[in-house]
């Protein structure tokens, strides 16, 4: 059994702010994860900055982009960038691809009729040149023609796919390195996500990667709950490692590395995410078995 622990970088922290964040947040944790959501910072200016910060760690975290929307990001753009991040910082990026928030992709007019199509034709594209292959695709969605890119990264990042439903899952088991689940994951829906992951592996000849990495992003909280706030509005109700101790923060945590899941990424609750982050690395991850 083997699970890395993360942090979500937040959001809500302006981008002039967000590095020494990111600095403060890197020692405690295996990952960072910078969010791209509307109408916040863009994720891949974000990445490259927190990249540069942290290079000079013993043990720089790997920085996650999570997650890009496909519908407003076009996918041989999206290979350049985590491309040309994954040559300057070898070994250190992870890229997420999704739907991206209904509502929000409605408000800047990138809805499609196919979400499903889109995201399986972002992906096949994404990869396909990030593993230096030339990119033809007629598809519903993606058109392109006879493109390679020039500086292919020699260390291939992973990409997965930021999914819930049932087919998108599939979809992620079919064509994407691994996949992210939002917050709101508990126990029971890592494993029947991982039902649905298997069953689109099983139809891919052969599996895009000898193994599916699963990462589930989970709200988090440890202390006195009556000062909890509550969650952002956009996130779904369901389940998170909340606790009034460190003690329960753990079992709930170990209950999804239980579940299968191979990294954790830690959304903090509340104003002082470094406090709880380090809280976290000193009093809760210690009691895991990972």
């Amino acid at each position: 059994m083997s699970a890395s622990i993360g942090a979500m970088v937040l959001r809500t922290v302006a981008p002039e702010h967000e590095v020494a964040h990111a600095v403060a947040l890197a020692p405690l944790v295996d990952e960072l994860w910078i969010v791209e959501d509307l109408p916040f910072a863009g994720g891949i200016s974000q990445c490259a900055a927190i990249l540069e910060a942290t290079s000079g760690l013993d043990d720089p975290p790997l920085i996650g982009h999570g997650i890009a929307p496909a519908p407003f990001r076009n996918p041989v753009a999206l290979a350049m960038e985590w491309a040309a991040l994954a040559r300057m910082y070898p070994g250190r990026i992870h890229g997420g691809i999704g739907h991206g928030v209904p509502s929000w992709m409605s408000q800047i007019a990138k809805t499609k009729a196919s979400p499903l199509t889109l995201l399986d034709e972002t992906i096949t594209a994404v990869r396909t040149l990030l593993r230096g292959e030339t990119l033809d695709a007629d598809g519903r969605y993606v058109n392109v023609s006879d493109v390679t890119l020039e500086f292919a990264p020699r260390d291939v990042p992973l990409v997965s796919a930021g999914v819930t439903g049932p087919r998108s899952l599939e979809v992620a088991g079919e064509r994407a390195d691994g996949t992210i689940l939002p917050e709101g994951q508990g126990p029971e829906e890592v494993e029947r996500a991982r039902g649905h992951i298997d069953d689109g592996r099983n139809r891919a000849t052969p599996p895009p990667n000898d193994v599916h990495r699963l990462t589930v992003f989970t709200g988090y909280f440890c202390g006195d709950l009556s000062t909890l706030p509550p969650p952002p509005a956009h996130l779904p109700p369901g389940w998170d490692a909340v606790g009034a101790s460190p003690d329960q923060v753990a079992a709930r945590l170990q209950s999804l590395i239980n579940a299968g899941v191979d990294s954790i990424v830690l959304v903090p609750f509340g104003d002082d995410a470094v406090g709880q982050i380090e809280l976290a690395a000193n009093d809760i991850v210690p009691q895991l078995v990972r």
